[in-house]
């Protein structure tokens, strides 16, 4: 028996469950996560930024996220070069020197 990728409706297989699944998907897609334009953001300075001076908003969030992933990446690369001897795992005896 061949499946009809049209076929709508559960027709015993599932299909309703994994139609409603990939509707869910799209919806959390298609839902915006930031709007500067929505009246919740009118006291946001990243959301005034936004409304603006877009180049700049873009430039600076773009400047974050490129920072952010360095040090997280920085950090998980010493964590697997030096194992249980990383400092932040290994805090010794208090002592600088």
């Amino acid at each position: 028996m061949a499946i009809d990728p049209n076929k709508t409706g559960d027709g015993g297989n599932g299909d309703a469950d994994d139609e409603s699944v990939d509707q869910k998907i799209d919806n959390l897609l298609d839902t915006p996560f930031f709007d500067p334009y929505a009246s919740s953001n009118d006291d946001n300075w990243f959301a005034n930024l936004v409304r603006n001076d877009y180049d700049s908003a873009e430039a600076l969030y773009a400047g974050a996220v490129v920072i952010f992933g360095v040090i997280v990446s920085q950090e998980l690369l010493r964590i697997v070069k030096y194992g249980g001897m990383y400092a932040s795992n290994n805090l010794g005896d208090g002592k600088l020197f």
